[in-house]
């Protein structure tokens, strides 16, 4: 016996070695190794050595892996589950093939002086040797999960109790083996490995009978089904460490995969694992890490109960996190962030218990203090963009709190109508957005303000009229529209003071759009 096992390795060697020496060395006599070792060793035995030969680092396995898949899809029931071993020890051995089979496509880690430097050549081994150690992952899947009648009943009862066991310890390794290929884009993948991934957990879900990615996760409420997103978390927690998390490339994109797939209710039970690693992100030089980090913040603030944020003030962390990088001049970067701190606001102010008494400054007081202030000193396009985007959400989040900073919010309507920004006018768009929702939730303060606004949005409207440049007609149409409405509340706001104006500047300005303007204003008081 022990002669026999010895000359095993020495077997898979020269499997290994026999399409690598060229055409000449090749022989007729692979079948017959295949079917020789299925008679002389057992399963265990084969899986022992195999887990030892693909974890040597030895050029192009390819010939390895492919012998290897025929020996399990050439294999019978009874070969596969051995009378004399017992379930769960075999299930083990399984398990330690498959997971060495994983080893073999991990993404190098990368070297601190190249933190930000990712060269191709780099992950070449894993490019090649991953679509072949995914088909052997598929193959054996498929074998363990075959339906076909055994001659012995009791084979067939120990396949489908073997093939539990399995599939319940290597779902959540071989789903995070698998995401960190779907980037075909990634160094480390290419088309071929990202097919080759979604076809494999493809599998491996229809195998453990979930419907969904999303089913995968988390489970189902309906069936005994348990999701596999709490597993994945345990094995990415040590790669997600302080220290650690940069040298991993792949890791933060299977993280990423994962979170924006796990929704209410299920989430909840995992915040306090995900906020770590996305405070890390958000808190590295990096922006597609600081992109990325907000994009979980996101996800977790729109599917986690406000209630549960507020549990040892995680919202008031995540707020201050996210603060910081409004100090950032990335455009995106800032877009997103104040998106986000909106939905902060949310979770940690609370609506005021008494009626009439005045409520205390709050983050979103600071949130559009800041904006503004920034928005005053900006000259960059991109980035005025980025400050206007989600103005008018700040105020509507706000309500009449926004009077305390009317006059600079005016300042800042005034500079933002006046400059061009073609040929979309985008800021314009959004300033006039942000016009709209200042009168409808400042109204009571608005007669105040009524004469130099009204003359603003005037004078943009006829700067829109006399614009021959590149801005399309159906945009300047829309921003003349935006304006007009603005100039019907700002009416309604002053119960129609602004009227025997509108008609004079309608009698003496011979154009089109602004006769139009004057039109609509009158009209609506008329008839309200």
């Amino acid at each position: 016996m022990a002669d026999r096992v010895a000359n095993l390795p020495c077997l898979l060697k020269q499997l290994r070695l026999s399409e690598t020496s060229g055409d000449e060395n090749r022989t007729q006599s692979d079948p017959d190794h295949v079917d020789f070792i299925l008679k002389m060793y057992t399963v265990t035995e084969v899986l022992s050595e195999l887990c030892t030969e693909i974890r040597k680092d030895v050029p192009n396995k390819a010939p390895l892996l492919d012998k290897s898949l025929q020996i399990f899809q050439q294999s019978s029931t009874c070969w596969l589950v051995p009378d004399d071993i017992d379930t769960e020890t075999l299930s083990k051995q399984y398990v330690a093939y498959i997971t060495s089979l994983l080893s073999a496509i991990q993404i190098p880690e990368q070297r601190p002086s190249e933190e930000e430097i990712v060269h191709d050549e780099d992950f070449a081994n894993v490019k090649e040797v991953a679509p072949n150690v995914l088909k052997v992952i598929c193959g054996l899947l498929k074998v363990l999960d075959r339906n076909e009648d055994s001659q012995v009943e009791g084979d067939s009862q120990r396949l489908q109790e073997l093939k539990g066991m399995v599939f319940k310890k290597v779902a959540s390794g071989i789903a995070c083996g698998c995401i960190a290929f779907f980037g075909a884009e990634q160094p480390w993948s290419n088309d071929c490995c990202a097919s080759s991934a979604q076809d494999t957990l493809s599998l491996i879900m229809r195998c453990c009978n979930f419907i969904n990615e999303s089913e995968m996760l988390c489970g189902s409420d309906d069936s005994d089904k348990v999701g596999v997103f709490g597993s994945i978390l345990s094995l990415l927690k040590p790669i997600l460490g302080r220290d650690s998390w940069k040298k991993n490339l792949s890791t933060r994109q299977v993280f990423y995969w994962c979170v924006v797939r796990v929704a209410r209710p299920y989430l909840s039970d995992y915040v306090n694992s995900i906020l770590p690693p996305v405070l890390l992100f958000l808190d590295d030089h990096q922006l597609e890490n600081r992109l990325l980090g907000v994009d979980c913040l996101q996800h977790v603030l729109k599917n986690t109960p406000a209630a549960e944020l507020r549990w040892y003030n995680r919202a008031a962390v995540i707020y201050d996190a996210l603060y910081a990088t409004l100090y950032s001049q990335e455009p995106r970067l800032v877009e997103k962030a104040v998106s986000c701190l909106l939905d902060v606001c949310a979770v940690i102010e609370k609506a005021p218990t008494e009626e009439g008494v005045p409520q205390k400054a709050s983050q979103s007081d600071a949130l559009l203090r800041h904006v503004l202030s920034n928005m005053q000193h900006e000259r960059k396009i991109a980035m005025r963009r980025a400050y206007c985007r989600h103005l008018h959400l700040i105020i509507q989040h706000m309500g009449i709190r926004c009077v305390r900073h009317l006059n600079r919010l005016l300042r800042v309507v005034y500079e933002y109508l006046e400059v061009y920004d073609e040929p979309v006018e985008t800021t314009r768009k959004d300033i006039l957005a942000a016009t709209k929702a200042m009168i409808i939730e400042a109204w009571p303060r608005m007669p105040h303000h009524a004469q130099p606004l009204a003359k603003a949005l005037l004078k943009l409207v006829i700067d829109m009229s006399m614009n021959e440049s590149r801005t399309p007609e159906n945009v300047r149409e829309e921003i003349c529209a935006s304006a007009t409405e603005c100039l019907v509340l700002l009416n309604r706001c002053c119960k129609g003071e602004l009227a025997e104006d509108m008609r004079a500047v309608g009698e003496e300005i011979e154009i089109s759009a602004v006769k139009k303007c004057v039109k609509t204003v009158l009209e609506d008081m008329e008839n309200p």
